[in-house]
């Protein structure tokens, strides 16, 4: 299936190398992998989640994150997936379309593999969002916690996600999505009918001009 790799266990990771510089390190915070190093690319094109951001967001999940099925969509270079396998998530799905945000993904992936063995596995689609939840749904995957984070300033992104994301039927009874953006209003989620017509909440926290904002059942 053209734009999908498929990873049984961590001795079967895949790595790339594209030649792309390197700009930082962005540690793993928890877990089994706590304090390694994740690469990311030069530039502004892949913008890391920010680590106060990921630890609140796990802060959050406490241990409904042990053998939970993962969806990191934008996943840019990894961290927040990759997080979620050191912490103990059975399962972890990467959605990203960015050839050289892919490339990173695959180095990261590659650098874990032999720390957890066979603890956990993975699947990275290099596809859109909106193309990764209808294959998603064809082959009946179930997530148990989804994490958004589209680029800032995409209007279209922010706003048709989490509706579409809802809609898919992917996500299991007892959800919980987070979703990464700015303060800004044009960068606020979308989907405030959906989230109410299916008996879900939504709270907001702020981390300085960062929001993050978890849907969740009462």
């Amino acid at each position: 299936m053209a734009g999908l790799i498929r990873v049984k266990s961590w001795a079967q990771g895949h790595a790339a190398d594209s030649g792309v510089s390197l700009c930082c390190c962005m540690r793993i915070i928890g877990g089994r992998l706590k304090g390694m190093c994740l690469r990311s690319p030069a530039g502004h094109a892949v913008r890391p989640t920010l680590a106060k951001v990921r630890e609140a967001f796990f802060d959050i999940l406490g241990r409904r994150i042990e053998d939970a099925v993962f969806l990191d969509l934008f996943a840019g270079t990894g961290a927040m997936g990759i997080e979620a396998l050191s912490r103990g998530a059975r399962m972890v799905y990467f959605v990203e379309r960015s050839d050289p945000a892919s490339t990173f993904l695959l180095k990261n992936l590659a650098l874990i593999k032999e720390d957890l063995l066979d603890n956990g596995s993975y699947t990275v689609m290099r596809m859109d969002a909106k193309r990764a939840l209808v294959r998603l749904k064809e082959s009946a995957a179930r997530m148990d916690i989804a994490y958004v984070d589209p680029p800032y300033g995409d209007v279209h992104a922010y706003t048709g996600v989490l509706p579409s994301l809802i809609r898919s039927g992917i996500m299991t009874g007892d959800l919980l999505i987070g979703i990464e953006h700015t303060t800004h209003e044009k960068d606020a989620p979308g989907g405030t009918e959906e989230v109410l017509s299916e008996g879900l909440h939504s709270t907001v926290y702020r981390y300085g001009d960062k929001c993050l904002t978890v849907v969740r059942r009462w």
